[in-house]
């Protein structure tokens, strides 16, 4: 093993900063304009915990901590904010007094719904009320300490910290209680669940989401519902097949947008079909697509307060920008964008300027504003400067290549932070989860961390990914670790020819999730690479589909019932050909996820050491899945300290 000695001076990334970095993100922007609330995510290694503070910036550009926790919604005169503390307690805070006043608790179900609800809470428009969505546990079913009894489809949690393994019993509704405080009435009551709520202007209607077909564990079809506040009638809006997902009701009240896919299969992970805008009537008339022309994948929508334009993002070609279309004529302009990637925004009260949240490649999250009708922009937030100023990160550059079935893909690579071009390097090829998810211009930890350790790393966007039409995204349908895992060879072969300070000779391979099913994919095709880490990956997609929580992606993915399809499973799973592996490989998996269950990495394993490959497995207790950001911050540096250290081993101590 090469010590950390012997490693390149740390001008880069190293494993000590992971704990400096503060995302920024969620700003709010008070009615008057003149306030803003946002969050930053900090680590506390002392305490091994994420902190998320809230961060009121006034007018008078004073920051105020107001505590741990979320805020969730301005009253409608810019007076009050509401907000949640980390226990689910749900309080006002006073600007005028810098006091905050206790308003209901708020319960949690640790029943999953997928990745793009929202379990938000909200002011009445009028100011009288407050929406808010919490679990029934009153109905819930006290736990057998001896006996577990399963009748449900989805009985799994997404598991990790701070959740119990099972789901629990309870359902999700919608709560109304009086912005001056009385008691909280639910006003959805029965056996079904809500969430992503949003009023209708007049404050007498609030629209959510709601799967109330026979089997909703099962058909993952979401729809559009509406309840009215003081009657309590409920009546369903939207009827068209596929999911639907976050409504957000029109500030004239004609309309209701929200996003939506068509597909007869869903999943409760992300699908391969990119979700677009679609329209549709309070009454529930008059629906249609709306961004269909677009032809990538939509996120975060807001409307103009005209109620004429609607605002949102999606990615493109490694990007992620902020676009505004007409609801008349359908216009897509894009109107904040460049090199980056654009998470989070809000716009002011006269939709003339926007607040929003904005990452590059070597700069974690910070808040820009934007001047003179978007003219001119101003970066509100230094969270990161100081340390940042004290690190030189090296810039990655784009490529394109071409692939078979004439596909063009497009990549990155980033040299070591210590770069002579004298002298040759070894190589990681990083690949990203989904599959149909998107590398680009946002700041990843691993990648300047490998920089930093004297590795070039490539990452790419093989087919499948988002963010190149909807073509592209459908590339790994029927087909995990096929096409895509020839464009990342031939993206591969592609660098290598054209930068020859590259090492051929010392390469690794590196993924979480997709990225890790995709890298014990890897080494079950090719023995070119000297080392391999998978982190959380899959191994064998027939048992997947039984034991996930994501049981539904592959029905989604491979067209059908996992009993249906267990011959093209098993084709497409790598433990089918582990008997090809020469390959030493670390495996790295959370102890209780159940996205990609534990028994993914035993069962590679068990595979790996019987074959005599150098192998070790390392489980981290009482994790999850999730995005790696959400390891505790010692989970989290061991995880990063122990990829290094593999690479170092047989990939550094093997260069003469």
């Amino acid at each position: 093993m090469i010590s950390t000695e012997m490693r390149d001076p740390a001008r880069g990334l190293v494993i000590e900063d992971l704990c400096k970095i503060r995302k920024v993100g969620t700003p709010l922007l008070s009615p008057s304009s003149e306030d803003l609330v946002y969050h930053v995510s900090v680590s506390d290694p002392i305490e091994n915990e994420h902190q998320d503070l809230i961060i009121l910036l006034s007018a008078d550009k004073k920051q105020a901590v107001l505590g741990r926790g979320v805020a969730h919604s301005w009253s409608p005169d810019g007076t009050e904010l509401l907000y949640e503390t980390e226990s689910g307690d749900l309080y006002i805070y006073t600007l005028k007094t810098a006091a905050s006043r206790f308003l209901a608790r708020r319960y949690d179900s640790s029943y999953f719904f997928n990745h793009l609800a929202e379990k938000n809470c909200s002011w009445s428009p009028n100011g009288q009320y407050i929406a808010y969505l919490s679990a029934d546990i009153s109905v819930a079913e006290p736990e057998n300490e001896e006996i577990r009894v399963i009748d449900d489809l989805l009985y799994k949690s997404k598991g990790g910290r701070s959740r119990p393994v099972y789901a629990d019993h309870s359902y999700t509704h919608v709560i109304l209680i009086p912005s001056a405080g009385g008691l909280p009435v639910n006003i959805t009551p029965g056996n079904y669940n809500e969430h992503s709520i949003t009023w209708a202007p007049d404050s007498r209607q609030i629209a959510f989401i709601s799967n109330r077909n026979a089997c909703p564990d099962d058909n993952q079809q979401n729809d559009v519902w509406k309840v009215d506040i003081h009657t309590q009638y409920i009546a369903r809006l939207s009827e068209h097949t596929g999911l639907a997902y976050q409504p957000t009701w029109s500030p004239d009240g004609q309309h209701i947008a929200f996003l939506a896919v068509s597909g007869h299969s869903g999943t409760n992970d992300s699908t391969a079909e990119d979700t677009h805008i679609a329209l549709i009537s309070p009454n529930g008339e008059n629906f249609r697509y709306l961004t269909q022309s677009l032809d990538r994948r939509i996120e975060h929508v807001r409307w103009h307060p005209s109620g004429k334009y609607l605002y949102f993002t999606a990615g493109d070609h490694g990007n992620t920008s902020i676009y505004r279309i007409g609801i008349e004529k359908g216009e897509i302009a894009m109107v904040q964008g460049g090199a980056g990637c654009i998470s989070e925004f809000c716009l002011d009260a006269l939709g003339e300027e926007m607040v929003f949240v904005r990452s590059d490649t070597n700069h974690p999250a910070e808040l820009f504003k934007t001047k003179n009708q978007g003219a001119a922009t101003e970066q509100i937030t230094q969270e990161n400067t100081d340390w940042l100023e004290t690190k030189t990160l090296q810039k990655a550059e784009t490529f394109w290549f071409d692939s078979f079935g004439s596909i063009r893909a497009q990549g990155w690579l980033m040299p070591p932070v210590n770069f002579d071009e004298t002298r040759r390097y070894p190589l990681i090829l990083l690949v990203h989860g989904g599959p149909h998810n998107m590398f680009g211009q946002d700041f990843d930890e691993r990648i300047h961390l490998l920089s930093q350790a004297g590795y070039a790393v490539l990452y790419m966007n093989p087919r499948g990914s988002h963010g190149y039409g909807q073509t592209f995204s459908n590339g790994t349908l029927l087909d995990w670790g096929g096409g895509d895992y020839q464009d990342l060879m031939a993206g591969l072969d592609f660098v290598l020819s054209e930068n020859p300070w590259l090492d051929a000779a010392h390469l690794g391979v590196t993924g979480q999730s997709y990225g890790g099913y995709m890298t014990n994919r890897i080494i079950t095709q090719t023995t070119r690479f000297k080392a391999a880490v998978t982190d959380g990956g899959l191994s064998n997609l027939v048992s997947f589909a039984g034991t996930s929580l994501y049981h539904s992606l592959m029905e989604s993915e491979f067209g059908g019932r996992a009993h249906d399809r267990f011959d093209l499973l098993w084709q497409c799973s790598p433990l089918r050909n582990v008997a090809q592996v020469t390959t030493p490989t670390l495996l790295l998996h959370g102890e209780t996820d159940n996205e990609v269950p534990f028994s993914q990495a035993e069962e590679m394993y068990i595979a790996l050491k019987k074959q005599g490959v150098d192998t070790r497995l390392v489980q981290y207790k009482g994790e999850g899945h999730g995005w790696r950001p959400d390891l505790k911050p010692r989970s989290k540096a061991d995880l990063n300290e122990r990829m290094i250290q593999w690479f170092d081993k047989y990939i550094k101590a093997a260069i003469p």
